[in-house]
């Protein structure tokens, strides 16, 4: 009899233990859900539609890339949609009752952009997205910024094909691993109305940082400068790969904001860009004024 005790206290301190886990992993990630949120940095990728208006002439130097991407994207939904939706929907309802239409139009979305990603991606969208890119960063006075980076890459053949041949990676989530990830995580819009959120958050996190793929290559950051950038921004990145995937979940035009979202990316790296460049100047001026009292007290 006593020796059957240890065993239901070991137990029970194991199950004591993965709860209490489980709260820690859930706090955290609401904890990060706050921050992404009070960021504000999800405006980015609005901010980008507004600018494109604005500034028609940078998305328009991709017109044939952009007419392209919206026939691709409308001609897969319609396929996905006509195939797929009503099924999904009968079993999402299942699992999600009247939430269950407008969640396997999520669902139908996020399959039709994965598919996107296998014919458009290479094809013309990477090249057309990293024009729009560097044309944004020219238009927000981050010209130089963009030119530096073309020159290093040109003086090294190797990181040529890295800076200029590199293509920004708007859908980072589609790499080898990302899409492993993306596929493992959409049963997430099952689950009753956290699912889908869930599903936001774990592909903003890991996707978000893709969208500055362009910024770090021009700025040559090594994989470690990159990692550091990220994770001091790591709320941020998430608040903004989320609103991007959200864009792109639109029935038939989704592919469309990959365009503007690329214009919020670039003008978030310019004002980084700005910020820190005065950063810079008030340090590099505090040093000269300390070199020139050192050289005054010296005379």
């Amino acid at each position: 009899m006593s020796s059957t005790h240890p065993a239901q206290h070991s137990a029970t301190s194991r199950t004591g233990s993965l709860v209490e886990r489980i709260q820690h992993e859930a706090q955290e990630t609401a904890s990060h859900a706050l921050q992404a949120l009070t960021s504000l940095a999800w405006l980015w990728p609005i901010r980008g539609i507004l600018y494109s208006i604005s500034h028609p002439q940078i998305i328009l130097s991709v017109r044939h890339a952009l007419l392209k991407s919206i026939l691709s994207s409308a001609a897969i939904f319609a396929v996905l949609a006509f195939f797929t939706y009503l099924p999904q929907m009968a079993i999402l309802a299942i699992f999600t009752g009247p939430l269950a239409p407008l969640v396997a139009l999520v669902v139908v979305g996020a399959e039709s952009l994965l598919l996107l990603s296998f014919f458009v991606r290479a094809l013309f969208l990477e090249p057309a997205l990293t024009h729009v890119f560097d044309v944004t960063l020219q238009a927000r006075g981050q010209g130089q910024l963009v030119r530096e980076g073309k020159t290093r890459a040109s003086q090294q053949s190797a990181v040529a094909r890295g800076v200029q041949g590199t293509l920004v990676k708007p859908l980072q989530v589609f790499s080898k691993d990302g899409i492993l990830r993306y596929v493992l995580t959409l049963p997430l819009n099952m689950i009753p109305a956290v699912g889908t959120v869930l599903f936001l958050l774990y592909n903003g996190y890991n996707g978000g940082p893709g969208w500055h793929a362009r910024y770090f290559q021009l700025k040559s950051f090594t994989k470690g400068q990159r990692a550091s950038f990220v994770e001091n921004r790591r709320a941020e990145y998430t608040a903004f790969g989320m609103a991007t995937l959200l864009f792109n979940f639109i029935p038939l035009v989704g592919l469309l904001f990959s365009f503007t979202n690329t214009v919020g990316a670039a003008l978030w790296a310019a004002e980084l860009e700005a910020q820190a460049n005065l950063i810079d100047t008030q340090v590099g001026g505090t040093r000269s004024r300390k070199n020139s009292n050192t050289s005054t007290g010296s005379q």
